[in-house]
């Protein structure tokens, strides 16, 4: 059966709003029978009908979906892909055509009020039910119209404007989301209809921490990094401050138990510890991320590891064979290469430094080269923008004079840069376009049938 009624409506009162008809078939199509006056309503002609209580019927004919009232009389004719009935509301319903989009149709007044949208109507925000009170309470949905996001109260009433670039509802706090434009946050609670928490950035990373699959997955005892008004604090979900924001810089292991988390603040030119509530003095001269389960700081312009579940520092060479030989680290805003034996190869000058496959794409003045582990440069700065290729053939992308083109690890440029396009390698195979001409290579730059 292809009809798929909205959960709403399980929650609708049916004494209230009973249906008259019974639904019968015959010769394998359905129709509807006036229960007391015995006569037909609507005819035999429907693959499938279902009844709406309080609306009418929903019923299928070609494969699509329509709308009968109460009397068997047409309301919508039977060329969409699905219809969605409302919570406690009889006068609108959610139509959704072959392109997905969905448009809330007025009953009373014949016409569409709302359209141009894509809602997911099955996993609402918000709804059916009061937490507290077990009481009905109206649906929130969040809606996507040309690309920009908004929190809606269906049928009509707009709780966030559509300006938003992404919003998620939390799965162990129902009722709260996640609401983010641009690179700010801000968290908004939709049973009370307000924001609990001020605007802030996260960490470098920490959204992947924070949403996955769509998703908040935090709970009110995690809390985690904010910057609000250029300081950093600890806040959770709730909007709740376990530190409030007055750091000039916050550094927090990704951990699953973030409870558990390495945590380091700076305030007024010095960096302390804070651990089970209590801060402790961590005498450095500047803390620069983690790499596994170490600190990188700089102390005595000397980069150490500092190992998060004791307190030592050291100098170190990762075990893992697959370990990354150098990782990019940021200082004031500007970036700087670090190796596994905590040696610091290029020092915090650059605009930007991407490590790919232990190759290194560093930029400056505008430009990038491509360097290698050792933090030698390979080619010149004179790349726009060099990307991963095909690691195991050793091929890297770049785009120089608008145009891209491909490069070994040895600076080799193996395709002059012609293509307005070149997709990422997948077994070893990318698309290209020249303009409107597209056709597939190899690793090699030769093109295939």
């Amino acid at each position: 059966m292809k009809v798929s009624i909205s959960l709403f409506i399980l929650f609708f009162s049916y004494f209230s709003y009973a249906q008259t008809g019974r639904i019968e078939i015959k010769n394998d199509k359905y129709g509807i029978v006036d229960i007391r006056s015995k006569k037909l309503i609507a005819d035999y002609i429907y693959e499938d009908v279902e009844i709406l209580q309080g609306l009418g019927y929903l019923v299928m004919q070609n494969d699509k979906m329509g709308l009968l009232d109460k009397n068997g009389k047409k309301v919508l004719n039977c060329i969409y892909e699905d219809i969605f009935q409302i919570l406690g509301n009889s006068n609108y319903v959610i139509t959704e055509n072959s392109q997905g989009n969905q448009a809330v149709y007025s009953i009373k007044e014949r016409k569409i009020v709302l359209s141009g949208f894509v809602a997911d109507l099955y996993n609402p925000v918000y709804g059916p039910y009061d937490e507290l009170t077990g009481n009905i309470t109206k649906t929130v949905v969040i809606i996507n119209k040309k690309g920009k996001k908004a929190l809606l109260e269906l049928p009509l009433k707009y709780l966030v404007p559509v300006e938003y670039d992404k919003i998620v509802p939390c799965i162990f706090k129902p009722g709260q989301a996640l609401l983010k434009k641009s690179n700010k946050f801000k968290i908004y609670n939709v049973i009370e209809k307000r924001f609990i928490s001020p605007e802030f950035e996260l960490q470098t990373g920490d959204e992947h921490y924070l949403i996955k699959n769509n998703t908040c997955m935090l709970n009110g005892s995690d809390y985690f990094p904010v910057k609000v008004s250029d300081k950093w604090g600890l806040m959770n979900i709730l909007g709740k401050f376990k530190l409030s924001p007055k750091y000039s810089d916050l550094r927090m292991s990704q951990l699953a138990d973030r409870s558990k988390a390495f945590t380091a603040l700076r305030y007024q030119n010095n960096w302390y510890i804070y651990k089970s509530g209590k801060m402790k003095a961590f005498p450095v001269d500047d803390f620069l991320g983690f790499w596994y389960n170490y600190a990188v700081i700089i102390k005595n312009e000397k980069v150490l590891f500092y190992t998060t579940r004791g307190e030592k520092f050291l100098e170190i060479k990762m075990k893992r064979p697959e370990d990354y030989r150098v990782k990019a680290f940021v200082k004031a805003g500007k970036y700087g290469l670090i190796n596994n034996k905590s040696r610091l190869l290029l020092d915090f000058l650059y605009q930007d430094i991407q490590v790919f496959d232990n190759m290194v794409f560093a930029k400056k003045n505008n430009k990038y080269a491509l360097l290698n582990a050792s933090g030698k440069a390979l080619t010149s700065y004179k790349y726009d923008e060099i990307k991963p290729g095909w690691a195991k053939d050793k091929v890297l992308i770049y785009k120089q004079y608008g145009k891209y083109g491909l490069i070994d690890y040895t600076g080799t440029e193996i395709l002059k840069p012609k293509f307005t396009y070149i997709s990422a390698f997948k077994n070893g195979i990318a698309e290209v376009k020249i303009y409107k001409t597209s056709y597939t290579i190899n690793s090699k730059g030769d093109k295939l049938e």
